[in-house]
């Protein structure tokens, strides 16, 4: 057999690298913290509008006769989970679907009561479902748009290049499938999730916990494959199928170097979090947590789009060592395939 000798190629980029010249970058366009800056305000000083007096009877009717069904083994778990849910509908507010996922904008008071440092803000009681979904589809789609909008100057930033509106709605009209395809997939799993969540929740709360780190690992399985469909849409202006391809191969060889960027990110944001969310809401302080989140957050989004950039890089100048790696996994597969001879 011709031993083929291994291309040589350029080393790839380092992740502390990246999110430095991220920052560096976010710093140079300020321009670029407007969004969650603006957002976040509106969220702190704007009217709340409250879900809680119109869901928490039917939450309480439906636990009712989960608890009546459970007896005395879940009775305990359900009352905690009924305390938990009732302190979060406290604090929604339906003005935080303005920030969506996976392409929207990051806020820390997405929830959050009425206090704010110049006193009280206003409190909306919304009083039926014909109010409240309307409004919830109205703001989920504005979110939508304003994600697009902030994703799209990122991925400008970081290429150099200007605002074209023809390119921009092709990117929302892309971004709008996304979602599409999310909400059906989210549609298929959720009856399935739900009942298998259940059933763990009421059969003890060791099974719920092994269940939902089982749930975590398979969601991470999905999502790094999945990671770079945005940048795909935003930077190559790609549709949306074109877009998933990209994301598949460029994530099948770079999937440890995607997947410590995420870590790195995940840990780097929710610790920071943990630090913006300290001042209290009537404390002029939270403006320092919406600057410093804003940034984090924006530089972080940056990074990412500095990481599609060098990852698509090095692809392309290692192109021969890619050709080369692809064909030796063929070729064990073959030999694999082969059946053994004995003589």
């Amino acid at each position: 057999m011709e031993n083929r000798e291994i291309p040589s190629t350029t080393p790839l980029p380092g992740i502390i690298k990246i999110l430095g010249e991220g920052c560096n970058l976010t710093a140079s366009k300020v321009y670029l913290l407007a969004f969650p800056v603006l957002l976040d305000l509106f969220l702190l000083f704007g009217p709340k509008l409250r879900i809680n007096e119109y869901v928490q009877p039917y939450l309480e009717t439906a636990f009712s006769q989960l608890m009546t069904a459970a007896g005395n083994s879940g009775s305990r778990q359900l009352e905690t989970a009924i305390a938990v849910l009732v302190s979060a509908l406290e604090s929604v507010n339906l003005f935080g679907f303005l920030q969506t996922y996976p392409i929207g904008i990051s806020v820390i008071l997405g929830s959050s009561s009425a206090s704010t440092p110049l006193g009280k803000s206003a409190e909306i009681q919304m009083n039926s479902a014909l109010q409240i979904i309307p409004l919830v589809i109205a703001f989920i789609i504005i979110g939508v748009l304003l994600g697009t909008i902030y994703y799209a100057l990122a991925a400008l930033a970081v290429g150099n290049k200007k605002f074209n509106i023809k390119t921009f709605v092709m990117q929302a009209v892309n971004v709008i499938l996304l979602y599409a395809a999310l909400v059906i997939l989210i549609v298929l799993l959720s009856v399935p999730y739900a009942c298998l969540t259940t059933f763990a929740f009421m059969t003890s709360p060791l099974i719920y916990q092994i269940f939902m780190l089982i749930l975590i690992i398979l969601a991470c399985w999905i999502v790094i494959p999945l990671f770079y469909i945005p940048h795909g849409i935003f930077v190559h202006d790609l549709d949306f199928p074109h877009a998933v391809k990209e994301s598949f191969q460029l994530a099948s060889w770079s999937g440890m170097l995607t997947i410590r960027f995420i870590l790195f990110s995940l840990v780097l944001s929710l610790g920071l979090d943990m630090i913006w969310t300290i001042p209290n809401q009537s404390s002029w302080l939270i403006l320092v947590s919406i600057f410093g989140h804003a940034f984090v957050s924006t530089a972080l989004l940056v990074s990412s789009f500095i990481l599609f950039r060098e990852l698509d890089k090095w692809q392309k100048e290692n192109r021969s060592f890619l050709e080369w790696r692809k064909a030796n996994l063929r070729i064990r597969q073959i030999i694999k395939k082969e059946p053994e001879t004995h003589e």
